[in-house]
């Protein structure tokens, strides 16, 4: 439906898999806490996708994978992390895995909630288009998975 090229479809298949990577340098304690996380625990978790991104960051072949990991927590108004960037300034597959990861958050069961229904979820996605969610991507997102 993006109508990818070859190059980028090969990028996300690398680095989809590989964006929450370093959470393996997040605590334990704070990972795998039952319970909603602590304003102080949160902005641990959000050093993340600089950590996965450092992790990559030494292997060449990896340097487009490195910034969509470094990126996938951006949003569009420019309210995410870790720079703030908004709209084009965050690359395309990094915008790509912000959608798909999400979603999967929203409707995956937390120890402290249960998940969203897709329909839910969906809704979710069209109420925060173009301020989390690239408006078009989020429009096209919504139409694949609702099968509109």
């Amino acid at each position: 439906a993006l109508n990818l090229t070859q190059e980028e479809r090969d990028t996300l298949y690398i680095a989809a898999p590989l964006h929450d990577i370093g959470k393996v340098g997040i605590p334990d304690h704070i990972l795998l806490k039952p319970a909603r996380l602590t304003s102080e625990e949160f902005a641990v978790i959000k050093r993340h996708p600089d950590i996965g991104a450092d992790i990559l960051k030494p292997l060449p072949p990896m340097a487009k994978e490195t910034d969509i990991i470094r990126y996938h927590h951006e949003h569009y108004d420019g309210a995410g992390y870790p720079l703030g960037l908004k709209a084009e300034e965050i690359p395309y597959l990094s915008r790509i895995i912000t959608l798909a990861d999400s979603f999967d958050a929203m409707t995956s069961d937390r120890p402290y909630r249960s998940g969203m229904t897709t329909a839910e979820a969906l809704q979710e996605i069209g109420r925060c288009k173009g301020r989390q969610f690239d408006p078009v991507l989020a429009e096209i997102f919504i139409q694949k998975i609702s099968g509109s």
